[in-house]
């Protein structure tokens, strides 16, 4: 009976010793595979207003080819996110008084609806005010967006509010832009403001 005693005892210090010599390595082992590489994708729409020319992320500098898709990986830390700026330019004939852009992030997904944050250029007008908008984007000149620290940390807040430490993958989602004339293009199709309801837009007829 002692020696099956003394076996039984070996096996399970045995398994423990195993147990908790595994537990450390599986657990770093879990973190340091996590990938440091990111990635940033685009797909602009064909009738679009403004022409994504340059972003920076990760201390790095990326040129969009135009009218392409655009899709870059590369390394970067957590953090390589902060003081991400976008450069687009107003390709239109009318001048830009609003531009909002959406910063996706697809590994959200798994979790739910995609987690994801806005960038903005201008005031939203809410309600037709020619000659009276903060900032003016003149057809041909060029805009730089940036993702200002406060903004960069409240995003941060966000995206563990959903369980998520970092995010690895990032898509960036043209919205809406506004022009003087108070038309709206939207998700490629251009928007008229109800008379009636300036909270309310319309499509316009093609």
């Amino acid at each position: 009976m002692k020696i099956v005693a003394k076996f039984t005892a070996m096996i399970l210090l045995v398994i423990c010793f195993f147990l908790i010599s595994s537990a450390q390595p599986l657990g770093l082992n879990a973190f340091e595979g996590q990938s440091s590489q990111k990635s940033i994708t685009y797909s602009p729409h064909r009738n679009q207003p403004v022409r994504f020319d340059k972003i920076k992320a990760a201390g790095k500098l990326f040129e969009f080819e135009a009218g392409s898709e655009f899709k870059k990986d590369f390394d970067g830390d957590d953090d390589w996110m902060r003081g991400l700026a976008i450069t687009f330019k107003n390709t239109s004939n009318k001048n830009i008084v609003y531009v909002r852009v959406f910063l996706l992030f697809p590994e959200t997904e798994d979790a739910g609806p995609i987690m994801s944050c806005p960038l903005q250029f201008g005031r939203f007008p809410k309600k037709p005010s020619i000659g009276s908008y903060d900032n003016l984007l003149k057809p041909g000149e060029e805009m730089e967006i940036i993702l200002t620290d406060d903004e960069h940390n409240r995003l941060q807040s966000f995206l563990k509010s959903g369980s998520f430490n970092k995010v690895n993958r990032l898509r960036l989602f043209l919205e809406s832009v506004i022009f003087e004339d108070d038309i709206m293009w939207f998700g490629g199709d251009l928007m008229r403001r109800d008379p009636d309801n300036p909270n309310r837009w319309l499509p316009i007829d093609k």
